[in-house]
């Protein structure tokens, strides 16, 4: 990760003789995408991590509780299309990413057993590997996709399986190739809803990329506004550590909220990042909107805690 660290000087004039205090700086680099660790002049790729999650899609429902596990690798898989008559055409093996996610359900909706989702792209994708559910990964199962960039989804759950593959960044004029019965996950849909809901409304909705910029080692803070009502505030404050693979990584307390009084739309959050990982190591969050014609307020909260990650050496 490129997070920079460095020593400056901070000079204080006394009746003694100017001495310097050195002072450790780090900037969030790379909130929210996969990159490159930096530890000891190394670089590191997390290879794996594991979130304790909950869920309240609403003021009035239960909070879920899930347990993620995310595992990305390079690996070579048999790729398949179909030809006008629908036969099954053999690509071969193609080099891909294959994100993995694994989904134990503690406390859901109808989920009551491991559900593992796993999706190929051509190259790295980081909302591929830092996003537990993604609704855009079944909108590209059509018989049409012609995406140049994501090879296919597998999802397992009791032993079922459905398989979809994009022949098209492989060759073009065939039809995508898949298996199984999409119907037999319906029954995971409030779950997978949830899955993507509180994570884009609350958890990797925030003002992360203020902190490219600001020393967040020392204690900051900001507030903006456009005066037409919509406002940011947020602060920082060095809090602590947390180990992960044998490595201590700084942790930096945050808060954030936001407010937009047009669109009768508050949200706030709270927790822990290390500038030196891409991944909030603790995030809470709230999302507040109003239905325009009935006045109805809902309340969406998120809360993850990171559990465990592999670190593996580029090489």
């Amino acid at each position: 990760m490129s997070s920079t660290t460095a020593s400056t000087a901070a000079t204080t004039t006394t009746s003694s003789p100017t001495t310097s205090t050195p002072r450790e700086e780090a900037y969030w680099s790379h909130p929210w995408e996969y990159a490159p660790v930096e530890i000891n002049g190394a670089e590191y790729l997390i290879t794996y991590y594991k979130y304790d999650y909950r869920i309240q899609p609403n003021q009035t429902s239960p909070t879920y509780k899930y347990i993620l596990e995310k595992r990305v690798e390079k690996t070579k898989i048999h790729v398949y299309g179909q030809d006008m008559q629908m036969n099954k055409v053999d690509l071969g093996e193609h080099e891909v990413y294959a994100y993995e996610t694994l989904v134990t359900p503690v406390m859901a909706v109808s989920m009551n057993d491991k559900l593992t989702i796993t999706v190929w792209y051509v190259s790295n994708q980081s909302s591929a590997f830092l996003y537990p559910w993604d609704v855009m990964w079944l909108s590209m199962v059509s018989p049409y996709n012609q995406n140049k960039e994501f090879v296919g989804i597998e999802l397992e759950y009791k032993g079922k399986k459905f398989l979809f593959m994009n022949p098209s960044p492989f060759r073009t004029g065939l039809f995508p190739y898949f298996e199984g019965d999409q119907e037999t996950f319906e029954e995971l849909n409030e779950d997978l809803v949830n899955l993507y809901i509180g994570w884009v409304a609350t958890l990797n909705f925030g003002i992360w990329n203020e902190w490219e910029d600001v020393n967040v080692l020392v204690p900051q803070s900001g507030v903006w506004s456009d005066m037409q009502g919509h406002s940011w505030k947020w602060s920082t404050n060095p809090d602590g550590t947390a180990t992960f693979s044998g490595v201590t990584f700084k942790l930096v307390d945050f808060q954030w909220k936001y407010q937009g009084t047009p669109e009768g739309v508050s949200m706030d959050g709270k927790g822990k990042f290390s500038p030196y990982l891409p991944l909030l190591v603790e995030g809470e969050g709230y999302y507040s909107f109003k239905d325009s014609s009935t006045g109805k307020e809902t309340i969406i909260y998120a809360y993850i805690e990171l559990k465990d990650l592999k670190l593996e050496k580029v090489s």
